[in-house]
């Protein structure tokens, strides 16, 4: 259940970041272009950041799906650098969630579910325990 909820918060997150890449580039987002500062000039360097924010979110989200130990240390990162990215500069509503995802997945993850599921090892489904 915990790996689930990392998974589907870095889901979000990459999704979000995505678009963000894109409206910083200069495209008109609806409804994201009315929540930030406005403008469709290109802002290249924050739209490179959430490019990889995108990407980084994404291989969270693949990991902590497929249960793999890396998602965990990765996972904290990007989330962690996303709530810190998000509070400064504050930019709003927008900045709110970011924290908001940001927070939700590193409490997950630093809890003991999402320790144990994404630390303890997985066997391979119908592998013979030893014995």
């Amino acid at each position: 259940m915990a790996a689930r909820a990392v998974g589907w918060l870095s889901v979000v997150l990459a999704g979000g970041s995505a678009l963000l890449a894109l409206g910083h580039l200069g495209l008109s987002i609806p409804v994201l272009s009315a929540l930030g500062p406005g403008g469709d000039r290109a802002v290249p360097p924050a739209a490179a950041a959430f490019a990889a924010s995108a990407v980084l979110a994404t291989a969270v989200a693949v990991g902590a799906f497929r249960r793999r130990p890396w998602a965990w240390a990765l996972g904290l990162v990007v989330h962690a650098l996303t709530v810190l990215g998000a509070a400064m500069p504050y930019r709003g509503v927008v900045s709110l969630i970011g924290i908001g995802l940001g927070v939700a997945a590193v409490v997950v993850l630093v809890s003991r579910p999402g320790r144990a599921a994404l630390l303890r090892p997985q066997r391979p489904f119908g592998s013979a325990s030893a014995g």
